[in-house]
């Protein structure tokens, strides 16, 4: 990486004072200049015939395949053996890299786990006695052409009622407040003191708003381990349903018409879908049968 820092004072230093340049790009000025004196390392007919290899491979793939890939492919389809270390390094010179799967640096990595993280109090005990105990959240999006939208669930496991649903172009923080507070106004409640919230381990979940919000609203978060999506499997059944059934109720015509439709189509989630862990009632019909006898 440093080498492409030095390559670029070494253009720029016409214009620019060469220890500003340094200073700027994060190099030793002594560093610049041992990189001026170093010999070029001649480029061997090994280098050209590897590299050519190499790049027909890359090109093959459109740019997917990466170092181990190109290294497997060229000894199975080419009988061309080379170490996938020394075509990661020849890559590199060539300023090619695959396009999907990149690894992440470490920075990123520590940006990532950052945040709070809460232990599963859920547990996968998905039963819920009565109403506004456990509740479940989650993002999701639907595709359409080059398009997202994203939808947030809030879910009450006791009658699997998806009762905060906010649906946006933009998955943040805001949205996931609004969920809960949507959540809070369907159920009438002033707090939620005595309800647990599950969520996996989403950058939202992390936040500090989040966090924030859990000490001023009074609920208990829990979360999933890390990439263990069975730990809310729930929510995660409710987006399948939503996913596989909306096109057969609704065209999929535009996002604007998807928006539209999907709140129809909770409406009916709610109203009309029977649910055999239910007994064949919907989730609404259910919290009604419930609060009859309660």
């Amino acid at each position: 990486m440093k080498s492409k820092y030095f390559e670029a004072v070494t253009y720029l230093r016409k214009d620019f004072p060469v220890g500003l340049l340094c200073k700027a790009f994060g190099i030793s000025r002594s560093g610049y200049y041992e990189y001026l004196n170093r010999p070029i390392r001649p480029v061997s007919e090994r280098d050209i015939k590897d590299r050519t290899a190499i790049q027909a491979i890359y090109d093959e793939s459109c740019g997917t395949y990466g170092a181990k890939h190109i290294a497997g492919t060229l000894k199975k389809n080419k009988n061309h053996i080379v170490n996938h270390k020394r075509v990661a390094r020849l890559m590199k010179e060539m300023n090619i890299k695959s396009k999907i799967r990149k690894m992440k640096s470490k920075k990123e990595e520590k940006v990532r786990s950052a945040g709070y993280v809460y232990p599963n109090l859920l547990e996968r005990n998905f039963d819920a006695l009565f109403p506004n105990h456990k509740w479940v959240m989650d993002v999701t999006e639907i595709t359409h052409g080059e398009n997202k939208i994203y939808i947030s669930a809030l879910m009450d496991l006791f009658n699997r009622d998806p009762i905060g649903i906010v649906i946006s172009r933009n998955p943040n923080k805001e949205m996931m407040e609004e969920t809960i507070r949507k959540a809070m106004k369907a159920r009438d409640l002033q707090d939620l003191s005595q309800v647990l919230i599950h969520t996996d381990q989403g950058n939202i979940y992390r936040s500090f708003r989040y966090n924030q919000l859990s000490r001023e609203l009074g609920f208990t978060p829990s979360m999933s381990r890390k990439a263990n999506c069975w730990d809310n499997a729930v929510i995660e059944s409710f987006f399948s349903h939503l996913k596989t059934e909306f096109p057969h109720h609704y065209p999929i015509e535009s996002l604007e018409q998807i928006e539209l439709d999907l709140l129809k189509f909770i409406n009916y989630f709610k109203e009309k879908r029977s649910q055999k862990r239910l007994g064949y009632l919907s989730p609404e019909a259910f919290l009604a049968a419930y609060l009859e006898i309660a």
